[in-house]
């Protein structure tokens, strides 16, 4: 796991105070190694700090912050071939990389343990010149997750892997197109108010002197099967060994590994399977107050069944502080981001304390099962062909809501986040499965059913198998603080309204479900933020510099509405 960052010039130029500034702004992503390249010239170092970027004049710049899973000191980036003219950047995990090194360059042995070395051989084997060619060789092999960048001095070439584990962004401005792992990167380079785009999973954008094109090497479409596994037995063996396969595959090279746990199916399956499979681990759990279900749960099912577990309870007080901390972390200040992911926040930072450097997470298996509650409502109103179809879109957009969100966490605590049911072995089997093994008809009140099913055959106890679905931020009782937290600072949702404040224009991107089309099913009010505590939020991003563009115009526009109604600075004479 590392960062990565890059420049493509119109011009030459002195590229490196551009890729200092944007390497500086996610150091926290690699703490174990840096390097540079611009031109064929290449640096390799131990910090940030000890790379020279001065007079680095050329076109194109890559840059790398190493955090050292695998590969030791052989794995520091960037891999150059002897003669300079292929550079490679790779953040992320390539799972079969010695099968794959076996398959293409036979019985020759890797020359290193590095998965990212063992994707630039494979890739240098493949290149005559044609970069595009050789990437669509390579890539649609690797069984992993990845954000890389790779050059040839005439195309530069970023890639995401299927899913889009991993993330990149990218930029145009100022004769330049600029790409990193995080948005505050781009920021670092082109300011806050600049326009950035992701790169979406399983595509590649081949950045040359004629502007850039974006072209998928891979779709969802080619792990969906017209097969259909109605039979219970044979859904229940092919769903266990995939899934069994894909928690092996992410922690058989590991000492130890920590796992986000609520004490709910999904999280617990995680901890029984990596226990079955002999490596050993720690849970790790957090919310507001003893009697945060989360916590209670997870206390309860750890200590019956032998999980080793840490807690952290957060005060009202604590999570206030974290707020800010958490939006500078995954770059994002709506509320249904931010109080989702302070849980998160608070459960890798104890994993980070404890010294871990793996951390697995149970996200996925809702949309690939059927867990949320708007899902058995389509089934009744709509049929299983529409789930059926939402939860594929669902499944597929996991990039957006929550991979990036997670990944940005645990980058920000220089740990690497894995994630076994994205798998896709894992995501192909279950929309094999029949989704009237998912969902009943007539207000399913359980759903999931070929899952929970699956826990009990792993020994998960019926009373944590048939646990009802609660949210994160409802399960780990923080939801309310914003509530609470909103209305300490004099704001409420009378006036907010008086000031004509629009929730919609601060969060404009729909990431989850839930805000999607997930409230027209339930209680709109579960899901849609209310003003005054998206305003807080909006408040907090803005002092932080977080908030830009046309959210910023409204807050600032609100914000004197609401002095004129009394608040001072848009909040109450008290704060």
């Amino acid at each position: 796991m590392c960062g990565i960052a890059g420049i493509v010039s119109k011009t030459s130029r002195d590229l490196g105070p551009l890729l200092e500034a944007m390497l500086r702004a996610q150091h926290h992503r690699g703490p174990d190694g840096a390097g540079m390249v611009v031109g064929t010239h290449c640096q390799r170092k131990s910090t940030v700090e000890a790379l020279d970027f001065r007079n680095q004049f050329g076109t194109i710049a890559l840059g790398h912050v190493r955090l050292a899973i695998t590969g030791g000191a052989t794995g520091v980036q960037p891999f150059q071939t002897p003669d300079g003219r292929l550079s490679l950047l790779h953040n992320g995990e390539i799972y079969n990389y010695r099968k794959l090194w076996k398959s293409l360059m036979g019985p020759a042995q890797p020359a290193s343990s590095s998965d990212s070395e063992v994707f630039f051989k494979l890739l240098a084997n493949e290149y005559r010149g044609d970069l595009v060619y050789a990437l669509e060789k390579v890539l649609p092999h690797l069984d992993g997750v990845y954000g890389t960048a790779v050059t040839d001095q005439h195309h530069t070439i970023i890639a995401r892997d299927r899913i889009g584990v991993r993330q990149l962004y990218y930029c145009f401005g100022k004769g330049l197109t600029a790409f990193a792992s995080e948005k505050k990167s781009l920021k670092a380079l082109f300011g806050n108010d600049v326009e950035i785009h992701r790169l979406p999973p399983g595509h590649m954008m081949i950045l040359g002197e004629n502007g850039h094109e974006l072209r998928a090497f891979w779709t969802p479409d080619q792990i969906r099967t017209n097969d259909t596994i109605e039979d219970v037995s044979k859904a229940l063996s092919a769903y266990k060994n995939e899934l069994k396969e894909a928690v092996w595959k992410r922690i058989h090279d590991r000492d130890h590994v920590g796992i986000i746990y609520s004490g709910g199916i999904d999280s617990f399956m995680i901890a029984s399977l990596v226990k079955q499979l002999g490596v050993p681990f720690t849970c790790y759990t957090a919310g507001r107050g003893e009697d945060a279900p989360d916590i209670t749960w997870a206390k309860k099912t750890a200590k019956e069944h032998g999980f080793p577990l840490r807690v952290k309870t957060l005060s009202k007080n604590e999570i206030e502080e974290l707020i800010p901390e958490v939006m500078k972390a995954i770059e994002d200040h709506s509320l249904n981001q931010v109080e989702v992911a302070i849980p998160i926040f608070a459960s890798i930072r104890m994993a980070q304390e404890a010294g871990e450097r793996v951390i697995l997470t149970g996200q996925g298996a809702d949309e690939l099962f059927g867990g949320y509650p708007w899902y058995a409502a389509i089934v009744d109103r709509e049929g299983y062909d529409q789930f059926v179809e939402r939860s594929w879109e669902d499944t597929f957009l996991l990039y957006k809501e929550c991979l990036e969100r997670e990944d940005k966490i645990a980058m920000n605590h220089s740990m690497e986040l894995r994630v076994p049911y994205v798998d896709p072995q894992v995501i192909e089997v279950a929309f094999a499965i029949a989704p009237q093994l998912k969902i009943r008809k007539g207000g399913d009140p359980l759903q999931k059913r070929i899952h929970r099913a699956l826990s009990i055959v792993l020994g998960v106890p019926e009373e944590v198998a048939f646990r009802e679905k609660e949210a994160a931020q409802h399960g780990a009782n923080v939801h309310d603080v914003f509530e609470e937290l909103a209305r300490s600072h004099g704001y409420s949702k009378d006036l907010l309204n008086a000031a004509n404040y629009d929730s919609n224009i601060s969060v404009q991107e729909k990431l989850g479900s839930s805000s999607r089309y997930g409230y027209r099913y339930g209680d709109r009010s579960l899901w849609k933020p209310s003003p005054h505590v998206q305003y807080y939020l909006d408040t907090l991003a803005a002092e932080i510099g977080l908030l830009t563009g046309l959210p910023k115009l409204q807050w600032n526009a609100t914000r004197e509405k609401l002095t004129a109604l009394g608040l001072s600075n848009g909040r109450t004479s008290k704060s």
